[in-house]
């Protein structure tokens, strides 16, 4: 009897929590969350595995910072390899491992208003005064010497199913300021 009873339980929060994750990332009915909510304010304080880890809210949205450098024909953009970049290029399959510098860089994103981390100060600066030294972490090659670097920060989507002519859909939600190129950015 005490298995049975077990697997009920295990049944019902299982079940619970797998509306609850459909809930939160389909477009579902708003029937469901009214079903839903007394179930989830029962079992909630009973729960052995909670969401404080460093995924606990995923985000529907990407914000991704796009490094800009200025050059005597204007500003370009300077994709990283394993960021989205140009809306038609296909995102890069990266599983099981993860790019340190563009994983920082996705926090960055989902954080930006707070300012500047010490590593994006240093990857400006090297961009400045010594391209070849990250340019592995670019598509394309690198202009020695840009007058300016700038970041302009975009709210990536996955494009509607269908659509062939690019893999996401975007728009700009800020830019920060040029900031200047000289020997040290110090």
């Amino acid at each position: 009897m005490r298995i049975g009873g077990v697997v009920l339980v295990s049944t019902l929060v299982g079940g619970v929590s797998a509306l609850g994750a459909i809930a939160a990332f389909v477009a579902a009915p708003a029937a469901w969350e009214r079903v839903l909510a007394p179930l989830q304010d029962f079992y909630v304080p009973w729960r052995l595995i909670n969401t404080y880890h460093l995924f606990g809210h995923i985000t529907r949205e990407r914000i991704e910072p796009e490094f800009q450098v200025e050059t005597p024909d204007g500003w370009r953009a300077v994709d990283l390899r394993y960021k989205p970049g140009d809306v038609r290029r296909a995102p890069r399959i990266v599983a099981p491992h993860q790019p340190r510098v563009d994983f920082q860089l996705w926090f960055y994103g989902l954080g930006f208003q707070r300012g500047m981390p010490a590593y994006v100060s240093a990857l400006i600066e090297r961009l400045c005064n010594d391209p070849a030294a990250v340019q592995p972490l670019f598509v394309e090659p690198l202009p020695a010497k840009p007058s300016a670097v700038r970041i302009v920060f975009w709210r990536y989507r996955f494009a509607p199913p269908g659509e062939r002519e690019a893999w996401w859909t975007r728009e700009q939600i800020a830019l920060t300021r040029p900031l200047v190129c000289t020997a040290s950015l110090k």
